[in-house]
């Protein structure tokens, strides 16, 4: 690694994954029911207000690009950590739901703060050479994310309640955001760090190629997420109606997560000698096998999709935040990824309940609109082969 790579703090940009990932987004899988309990509401309530949340981070995501251009990625990290972590504090002072709502603010505000766009931006503003292979370094801590946070945060529920789990949470994500501190002081990025004004960034200006790799990336990402989202939270209910077994259930839908770490160290390996589009496309082509190999009535055949299920995503997490980058330049990437990132965070927030419905409408329903709408996602990314690159972008980063 070169000495200017080394510049790149990636590990602690990784960590930070499974910390804002772990604990502001994955954590409710488990909070949900302690909280529905003290509220004294059905825990569906909750996971609305979870989609809420999802929904702020849709909305603000591009002015959030902004910010990442003039002050740098790691300046907004900082805040979204600090956000978080008064989010999760307050959460358990008031047992009432207007008050969840309102406590979904500073939650959803500092996911979109803190997740992969800001922490790829940040990887891209301090080495935009070696982009892809930091990009990969982050992505692999954030695969582990729910598998951590949920091994980690039931045992502190079990002992010590949600109260107190709420008030450890927030102090984990507020000396993160103290660090990040430190980190965007030794680091800097973005141009008011430079005594520089942002580089202009408006449709108008953007050439056919931008406007074309704007539209399709967010396009793509939105349609991928929404099947993500979808079929995240009913693998164990499938599995469940195939082979009657809860504990097998829990234990196939689990396999996808240590997978996409599979996909995400192959990418890291090999997927330098390829162009990310080439990496992009043949990721996207897994979504499909894997919905097709899982309707089979067979264990192995289970398996294996969920294996490629896994890491086909894992691999896709890298080239949608790289993939950007060959388009737009390190000043304007954060604006052009805050755009892209709005119709990703509505496909994650919609996803769980456009999947309950068709799930609830008969598994053969929801398997193909799955896969049809993975199809239409690959078509709008194999649209990039039609955009040129942009000047100055070398294939060797």
């Amino acid at each position: 690694m070169s000495a200017q790579s080394a510049r790149v703090p990636f590990n602690l940009l990784g960590l930070s994954q499974i910390i804002s990932y772990g604990l502001l987004f994955y954590i409710f899988a488990q909070l949900k029911t302690p909280l529905a309990v003290a509220i004294g509401v059905a825990e569906g309530q909750i996971l609305t207000a979870v989609s809420g949340a999802m929904i702020i981070h849709a909305l603000i995501a591009p002015v959030i690009g902004g910010w990442s251009d003039r002050f740098g990625a790691l300046w907004v990290m900082t805040r979204g950590l600090s956000l978080g972590a008064v989010g999760l504090a307050i959460l358990p002072l008031n047992a009432s739901l207007w008050w969840l709502w309102l406590c979904m603010v500073p939650i959803g505000m500092g996911f979109a703060m803190s997740s992969y766009e800001l922490a790829f931006n940040s990887a891209v503003q301090l080495d935009e050479a070696n982009a892809r292979r930091n990009i990969s370094f982050i992505t692999f801590y954030g695969g582990v994310a729910s598998s951590v946070t949920w091994l980690s945060v039931a045992p502190l529920l079990v002992y010590f309640g949600l109260h107190i789990t709420c008030f450890i949470v927030a102090g984990i994500l507020a000396i993160t955001s103290i660090r990040f501190f430190f980190l965007h002081r030794a680091h800097g990025g973005g141009t008011a760090v430079k005594g520089q004004s942002p580089a202009p960034f408006r449709w108008q200006l953007l050439t056919r190629s931008e406007r074309l790799a704007l539209v399709m990336l967010g396009s793509a990402g939105g349609l991928e997420y929404l099947v993500f989202a979808s079929t995240t939270l009913l693998w164990i209910n499938w599995f469940q109606v195939q082979f009657n077994d809860p504990s097998l259930a829990v234990i196939l839908a689990a396999l996808y997560g240590p997978f996409q770490v599979v996909g995400r160290v192959i990418e890291m390996r090999f997927g330098h000698r390829f162009d990310a589009r080439i990496t992009g496309m043949t990721a996207f082509l897994c979504g499909p096998i894997a919905m097709l190999l899982v309707q089979a009535d067979s264990l192995g055949l289970a398996i294996a999709a969920m294996i490629i299920f896994g890491m086909g995503h894992g691999v896709l997490t890298v080239s949608f935040g790289y993939v950007t980058n060959m388009y737009f330049r390190a000043d304007v990437y954060g604006r052009a990824k805050g755009w892209m990132t709005t119709p990703r965070a509505i496909g994650t927030a919609i996803g769980p309940s456009v999947g309950g419905m068709l799930f609830a409408n008969g598994t053969s329903l929801f398997f193909s609109v799955m896969i049809g709408i993975l199809l239409a996602a690959a078509l709008s990314f194999a649209a990039l082969f039609l955009a040129q690159t942009r000047p100055g972008y070398s294939s060797s980063g």
